[in-house]
This record gives C-alpha cells, sequence and structure tokens, in this order.
C-alpha cells in the first residue's frame, strides 16, 4: 500500500473492530442457517444482503468508481482496492483472463470466515456476501455481470475464491 493509501486507510475510512464484525457475521449466519430450508437459500439471502451492503458502500465512491474502471478487466484494481480499504488486506491473487471478461479474486486469509470451520452443510458459501457486494458495483457501473464464490476455507479449501464474469 503506497503513502496515499496508508493515510486513506487511516484517516478517511471508519473501522469496525473485526471480532465485532465476524461475531456479528457469524450469528447472521446462524440465523439464516436455522431459518432457511436449504444451502441455496441461505446462500441467495446472503448474496442479496451483500448486494444491499455493497451499495451502501459504494453510492460514497461512485464518481470514482466510473474514472477508475472504464473496462470491465479493470475492476480487477478497482475492487483490489476496495477490499484493501475495508477489510485492511489485499486479496492474496487477482487473476484476468485472457479474454478480460472474467476476474477471479482469491484470498487465503478471508477476513470472513477466519477460524469458521463448518462440515455439514455442503454447498454453502459462507463467504457469498463479497459476490453480493461485487454484483453491486457492477450494476452501479452498468456491466451485465455476474459473480459467483468457487471455493471457501471455512469448508475445507485452501482458499476463498470469488469468480466474476462478464455475460454480454
Amino acid at each position: 500500500m503506497g503513502v496515499k493509501g496508508k493515510l486513506g486507510w487511516q484517516l478517511k475510512t471508519d473501522k469496525v473492530s473485526k471480532v465485532l464484525f465476524q461475531a456479528s457475521y457469524r450469528e447472521l449466519m446462524n440465523l439464516l442457517m436455522s431459518t432457511s430450508v436449504s444451502v441455496d437459500e441461505i446462500n441467495t439471502k446472503m448474496k442479496d444482503i451483500g448486494f444491499r451492503v455493497g451499495e451502501t458502500l459504494l453510492m460514497d465512491y461512485a464518481d470514482r468508481i466510473r474514472e477508475h474502471a472504464a473496462d470491465f478487466h479493470q475492476f480487477s484494481r478497482t475492487l483490489q482496492l476496495a477490499y484493501k480499504v475495508n477489510s485492511g488486506q489485499e486479496f492474496t491473487s487477482v487473476e484476468v483472463s485472457n479474454d478480460k471478461r472474467t476476474i477471479k479474486f482469491t484470498d487465503e486469509k478471508c477476513p470472513i470466515c477466519q477460524g469458521v470451520v463448518i462440515t455439514d452443510m455442503p454447498g454453502l458459501q459462507y463467504c457469498v456476501l463479497i459476490s453480493g457486494v461485487f454484483d453491486a458495483v457492477m450494476k452501479l457501473r452498468g456491466f451485465s455481470a455476474d459473480s459467483y464464490q468457487e471455493s471457501c476455507r471455512a469448508l475445507g479449501d485452501d482458499a476463498c475464491t470469488w469468480t466474476l464474469r462478464l455475460l454480454t
């Protein structure tokens, strides 16, 4: 992170305790798990919540996002910065496909599912909230695209991975 980024992180971005965030997120997931009839319903509800969170987070950044991400593939840098600003860390890797229609984000130290182990809910996308945030950003910019969570540390994978795909 450069000097401007460090100053922005320290001075311009409101912070919340990581432990408070993780505890609140876990309780939200527990509530969804106890009130939903399927893993797919949990994933859908959590992605919808992520979309609304993304809309809220990004309204202040709308003009800057337009300036920094004129093309779909440029979201790799914009979303890396947004993730860093909001989580305090970068994705472990960001890959853009050769045709520039797919972006894959990987985090080996996901702050959302850190310390969470789920063995009895195959197909759960514990960190799917991030996909919802991605969807909000893409919609805000006018791109017809979707995102999904490919892997999750909470379910035993080595890393959390999200894929964004341009549809048209």
